[in-house]
């Protein structure tokens, strides 16, 4: 039998860092700014994909007993971290046939429309169980939750649609806490109140991320904020007041020089201007470097902003180092796409996305190294 040797580090051609120490210090930071009760953390994908299991118990240690997932096996990848406390809350709801999943596994559900609510009543009754459930309202998503004319038939039925089980709160979604301006998030939080105070007391949840910024009338007993942990910046018009999580390092695979004219990548998107020096990293679409930042992104390297140019392709982007003062860049050094000078929402602003896809985008090629600091 042939042994083939183990890939050492030399043969990377990538490295995530994912800072669990910034991780810790951006839940304090949200937790002293949050006057409610308890502050959740929503890890569902895969903790946005820097990897659940590394961060929910970093989470935990910092005193986290409310963790959020979006599916039901998201919650069961959970199960060997929460040992000894902490909850789980699927956002998704229970769907037919899972429910014996949620009552055997003491899994939250996130009750999204009547016919789930009158299930989990009939079910806890016939398991004699008030199991708990979270009730979400729709105040203005329109993607999940109760609609008004559920509310106004929840609060003309509830002593028997709620019976059996025990309400563990009501939530809803802000649509756009993020935009400091927008009156909706407002108009929501209004909303919220006004059905709540027609509905039997229970916990209330209305902030995400950006609204834990936003209003403290909005702290209310419970809080769920996902991007801020992993350092998207909940009040874009301002100075982020989170820690960067992530630091991307790109191998440089070739450096070479091409001619005023010459074109570059796929489809010879970019033509050189004059004599240049391009530099090609290995990372591309299929590692999450999303295609849109085509003659689009920027990074920096020693300080100095330095353009992609070309298309992203699967496995390599180009940059344009020409101007890239002093010792130029060679084959086999690492260079920075993400750190704290160049975040993900700087990423994603050239990428026209958000955040939140740049880091759930992150592939599984990278070498992911986890540092306290």
């Amino acid at each position: 039998m042939t042994v083939l040797p183990a890939v050492g580090r030399a043969a990377e051609c990538a490295e995530l860092q994912i800072n669990l120490k910034a991780v810790a210090d951006n839940y304090k930071t949200l937790t002293k700014r949050y006057t409610g009760r308890t502050c959740g953390a929503v890890v569902k994908a895969d903790a946005y994909g820097l990897g659940a299991d590394t961060i929910v118990p970093v989470l935990k240690k910092q005193g986290c007993r409310l963790f959020f997932v979006a599916q039901a096996n998201e919650a069961a990848d959970l199960f060997p971290l929460l040992r000894g406390g902490g909850r789980i809350a699927v956002l998704n709801g229970v769907l037919p046939g899972d429910e014996e999943f949620f009552i055997e596994n003491d899994v939250i559900p996130v009750l999204n429309d009547l016919e789930q609510i009158e299930r989990w009543s009939n079910l806890c009754r016939e398991y004699e169980r008030p199991a708990p459930a979270f009730i979400h309202l729709d105040t203005g998503m329109s993607r999940l939750g109760l609609t008004p004319l559920d509310v106004s038939t929840l609060v003309d039925r509830y002593s028997s649609l709620l019976y059996g089980f025990e309400k563990a709160g009501y939530m809803t979604h802000p649509v756009a806490a993020d935009e400091a301006e927008n009156p909706i998030t407002k108009q929501q939080y209004d909303l919220f109140m006004k059905w709540y105070r027609r509905l039997p007391p229970a916990p209330r949840g209305f902030c995400n991320s950006s609204a834990i910024f936003r209003n403290d009338d909005y702290h209310l007993e419970f809080c769920r904020p996902g991007i801020a942990l992993w350092g998207g910046n909940p009040t874009p018009e301002t100075t982020n007041p989170m820690r960067s999580v992530v630091t991307l390092n790109a191998k440089v695979l070739q450096v070479r020089e091409i001619d005023a004219a010459q074109t570059v990548g796929y489809g010879g998107s970019w033509t050189a201007k004059r004599k240049s020096k391009i530099a090609t990293l290995a990372v591309g679409y299929a590692d999450g470097w999303l295609r849109s930042l085509s003659n689009n992104g920027k990074m920096l390297i020693k300080g100095h902003e330095v353009p992609y140019v070309g298309r992203v392709s699967m496995d390599a982007i180009t940059v344009d180092i020409t101007d890239l003062p002093g010792k130029s860049i060679k084959a086999g050094d690492m260079v920075p796409l993400l750190d704290d000078k160049m975040t993900v929402d700087d990423v994603a602003s050239a990428a026209g996305t958000i955040g939140y896809e740049i880091l759930t985008s992150l592939g599984h090629r990278y070498r992911r190294v986890y540092t306290e600091g």
